[in-house]
């Protein structure tokens, strides 16, 4: 059945529609200049471990991309089962693309830069984003997965989207992303890295602005999925400040308590959008209005 003109003109269409117009090649992204930034990095910055933070960082980005990639086609599955929209099924089947773009340009960056084989990587994950990263969200995607009640299926969904556009996309990736984008920039390192960085970050926001979307028309049509939404976040919050508080060092490259308070206020941000708080949302709304151009 073809899709109705309503929903050929709805939210979800829409970032669909955006994620075509703003496509992105990760092979296409210049890294000539980062291998010898890299080197400098590491003979001139011996002390400050500068290049081990951002090695760490860009392990916890590429274990991130790889778990989100795997474990979003559960979510797809579960919005054709309950019948929500063939709106919102096009947006997951195109960010489905994007987050296997973003794994491989992570994958490409450690071939062609850091010079470190990708098998390595989960060696550098500490509990809390492995637990928050890898193994909860494969256990709440595996819940979408396997659930066949449809009103148990509903709220499996909803947490699932919380724990993955929340948790996930609005507290730690963005954090992350800003942390290291203007870490970078400030010393003009890595041009190639902030590049990707810039496009990774563009679609995070349509990502995040489909869960606040999402959320927020779950929650108005089935009040009583609120308490999952709140809980999910609630759960996950220990373990976000202590992926955030991993990246402390002597000589920090990232300012940890600014990105801890950006991740709190995401998550404040993220709940007044979808209307479970009287939190100001602008500067995330706007952020995201900016990556996602009509």
């Amino acid at each position: 059945m073809p899709m109705s003109r309503d929903q050929t003109q709805s939210k979800y269409f829409q970032l669909y529609t955006n994620s075509k117009r703003l496509a992105w090649d990760p092979a296409a992204i210049d890294l000539s200049r980062d291998a010898a930034d890299w080197a400098l990095m590491r003979r001139d910055f011996a002390t400050e471990d500068y290049a081990r933070q951002m090695h760490q960082l860009c392990a916890f980005f590429h274990a991130g991309e790889e778990s989100v990639t795997s474990t979003l086609a559960p979510l797809l599955g579960a919005v054709a089962r309950l019948k929500l929209g063939v709106d919102i099924e096009c947006y997951l089947t195109s960010q489905i693309y994007e987050e296997a773009k973003h794994f491989e340009f992570f994958t490409r960056y450690f071939h062609e830069v850091l010079g470190e084989e990708t098998a390595s990587l989960l060696g550098e994950l500490t509990p809390a984003p492995q637990a928050v990263l890898i193994d909860e969200l494969d256990a709440t995607t595996d819940r979408v997965r396997s659930e066949t009640d449809t009103v148990k299926l509903r709220a499996a969904l909803v947490e699932a989207v919380t724990h993955y556009m929340g948790v996930v996309e609005a507290m730690l990736a963005r954090t992350g992303y800003v942390g290291a984008s203007d870490a970078l920039a400030a010393r003009n390192w890595l041009p190639g890295l902030q590049e990707g960085f810039r496009l990774i970050r563009r679609d995070e926001g349509r990502h995040v602005s489909f869960g606040i979307h999402f959320l927020r028309d779950m929650t108005r049509l089935h009040p009583e999925l609120i308490p999952v939404v709140q809980q999910t976040f609630e759960r996950h919050l220990p373990n976000v400040l202590a992926t955030v508080q991993a990246f402390y060092y002597p000589h920090p490259i990232v300012d940890l308590d600014k990105l801890t308070q950006y991740a709190l206020d995401a998550y404040e941000q993220f709940m007044g959008a979808i209307g479970l708080s009287d939190v100001e949302d602008a500067p995330l709304t706007s952020e995201l209005e900016q990556g996602t151009p009509a």
